[in-house]
Order: C-alpha cells, then structure tokens, then sequence
C-alpha cells in the first residue's frame, strides 16, 4: 500500500508541477485526489465590487481578489491590462501589444513596495491573425509568450480558467484594471488596482441604432458588450487588455478582454469586449506551436 502510494504522489506532482501533496485514502482504500495548489479561476480572498459603487471606475481592490491581473509595462509606465492563463502565457488586446514589453503581476499599487510583485520580460507575441480584418477592433486578441521560467504562482498569482461558453445577457461579471478614473482624463491610469461588477448585455442591444449600431465598428459575434447603460460604471483609458471574468460553477472564468468603447461611462455607451470563447481553439493551437499547454 506504500508503494501505491507513493507512485500516486510521483504522478500528481508531475501533473500539476506543485509539491506533493499528501492524499488521504478513503474507507475503501481508494486515494481521495486533492486539488492542485493553484488551480485555475480561484483567489484566496473572499470579495466581490459592489454592483452599485458610489465611484466612476468601481472599486479599490483588495490583495488576492485578482490574482490573475497582470499591468504590461513599457519603458516603465503602464501601458495596458493582461490576464494570465499560465505560467508562460498572457492574453491581452492585440492593440495593446508592441515589443520591448515587460508584464509586472502579483500587486495592487503602481508606486508601493511590494514584496510579491513579480517582472518578466514577454518573449513573443502572436496577434490573431484577423486582427483589424473587419473594422479596426475585430478579433482583437493576442498571445504573449513571457521569459522562462515565467510568473511564479502563489495566493497573489494564480491563472484564470478559460471559457468554454459565452455567459448569457444578464450575467454578472467583473472587469478589474488600472484606467483611468477620470472619463475626462482617459490618459491618466490610476495607481491602484480597481474592480468594478458590470452586466452582460444581449448582442442585439449592443447592435441597436441608439448604442452601437451604425457605428465605424460593427460588433460582430465575436464581441461581447458590459455595462451600465445608463453609464457611471465602466472599463476606461489604460484598461485595455484586462479581464472581464464571470464567476462559473465557483471558478473564475475569462470571458472577455477589454477592447472598446466610445468614451468612458457614457450612458447608452457600454463596454466592448473580445469574446474569449470565440478564440478558444487559436488560443490552444498557438500554445501548442511553442510547447506549452493552457
């Protein structure tokens, strides 16, 4: 009985690349699997933003309540949001990118000290190859492949689940990042990391005349639309490439990446996001072509 149970211990340590864990047998014998330690969609601290904030721009988040936030930086200034999905691997907007990037994860603050904030320098990035084709923020999604051996993961850094589905109208989400929050001062990012709960809406209120319909940009199928329609609440300036992820069956999925808007918390004016699960197999495939998994 040792023996087999130390043969399981080997196995799960390779396969989830955390140390062993001890396993605990059941009345039968049979070995009661744990969970790894950094699963994805999951955060060790228990908090949600308010769906009414008092604030434009949500709410101060706590240490630990977006462990998968990652600010991508150049030459040192905040630039853009990122989302991990694992060690090696970003998503973000494919408008966000440019080379020389560096991804900074694992703190709330820009200009704090902090002990668990982590800097890896991003290796590649692979645009969908779409971006642009229909309208200037189609398929507006892009791969980042960080320096070995990338972010390390603990209770400030963990991966968020990618979707399968897209959430239905009316679902609440949360978005999180560091824009500005100030609509009249889109510029101007915020030090401090923010949340906000925002609604999912339906594609066909998004396509009306009154909100987006007409516009420069059609909101294709590939899109989702978040927010307030009578405005107050919204992703803003410097919040590009961050997540909007919805709470599922008690894990975090990605659902969105922060794409367009026009302006910041207009009323009839909600956030566009790249629809995550539009993406799912090109995410997978440009993984796989450098040897990682997600």
């Amino acid at each position: 009985m040792q023996i087999i149970v130390l043969i399981i211990s080997i196995v799960l340590n390779q396969y989830y690349s955390v140390p062993c864990l001890a396993l605990h047998l059941g009345k039968n014998g049979y070995p009661k699997f744990p969970a790894p330690l950094h699963s994805c969609g999951r955060r060790m601290t228990h908090w949600r933003p308010n769906r009414e904030p008092k604030v434009i721009g949500g709410e101060e988040t706590p240490r630990g309540a977006v462990p998968w936030q990652v600010a991508l930086q150049l030459h040192g200034k905040h630039r853009c949001g990122a989302v991990v999905i694992s060690r090696q691997i970003l998503l973000t907007a494919a408008h966000c990118y440019t080379e020389n990037m560096v991804a900074v994860g694992g703190f709330n603050n820009h200009y704090e000290a902090d002990p668990h904030k982590q800097y890896v320098k991003i290796e590649a990035g692979y645009l969908h190859p779409d971006y642009k084709k229909l309208g200037p923020y189609s398929h507006d999604i892009a791969v980042l492949i960080l320096e070995r051996p990338g972010f390390k993961f603990n209770e400030q850094m963990k991966p968020v689940c990618l979707p399968h589905d897209s959430p239905q109208a009316g679902t609440w989400c949360e978005v999180s990042g560091w824009g500005s929050q100030d609509p009249q001062r889109p510029d101007r990012p915020s030090n401090v990391l923010r949340s906000a709960a925002v609604p999912i809406l339906s594609l066909e209120t998004c396509r009306k005349r009154s909100i987006y319909g007409g516009r420069y940009q059609p909101i294709l199928d590939s899109m989702l639309c978040a927010g307030h329609l009578k405005g107050g609440i919204d992703a803003c300036g410097g919040d590009s490439g961050s997540p909007l992820v919805c709470e599922i069956h008690g894990k975090y999925e990605l659902v969105g990446l922060v794409s367009w808007g026009e302006g910041c918390a207009k009323k009839y004016r909600p956030g566009v996001y790249t629809n995550v699960a539009s993406f799912y197999k090109w995410i997978r495939a440009t993984a796989t072509e450098h040897g990682l998994t997600v």
